[in-house]
């Protein structure tokens, strides 16, 4: 990873899978080893993400039996949440990504089978997203890159 800072790092990858055809979660697995430890040992970052993800992980697992499987769905629906952020991250024009539609797909699906709408909305707002109506979250303001914009 050489001596660029973390967000530089991982800022490359997704611009290094966007240039793949792939916009994308980072695929780079000594990248994602270290984002890892991260997440598991710097207690300074969960008070920076103001317990977000220990919440978004007591939430996913709260009651399930078996671990396995619920890790599994967790695991999924963190990846989802990511690449939402790519997304507006990388591709902020795209008008595709400026509303999710929260009563099919992925957010019924994958997200509202693991976690509680309450946390969904809230990760989601730290996005830029805001509640429409019953069935739509809409981005109020467009960030990002602008990397590939033609």
């Amino acid at each position: 990873m050489g001596s660029s800072s973390l967000s530089e790092d991982y800022r490359l990858c997704l611009e290094r899978e966007l240039r793949r055809g792939r916009a994308g979660v980072c695929g780079d697995p000594s990248l994602r080893a270290v984002l890892w430890q991260i997440l598991v040992e710097d207690f300074d970052l969960h008070g920076a993400l103001q317990d977000d993800a220990l919440a978004l992980l007591t939430d996913g697992l709260w009651g399930r039996a078996d671990l396995a499987p619920a890790l599994r769905a967790l695991a999924r629906a963190f990846e989802l949440l990511e690449l939402a952020a790519v997304h507006l991250y990388l591709l902020p024009w795209r008008k595709e990504f400026t509303t999710i539609k929260t009563f099919s797909g992925g957010y019924v699906h994958v997200l509202k089978g693991v976690l509680s709408e309450d946390l969904l909305l809230k990760s989601f707002q730290k996005m830029g997203y805001v509640r429409r109506d019953n069935h739509r979250l809409m981005v109020t303001a467009r960030r990002g890159l602008c990397l590939v914009h033609s």
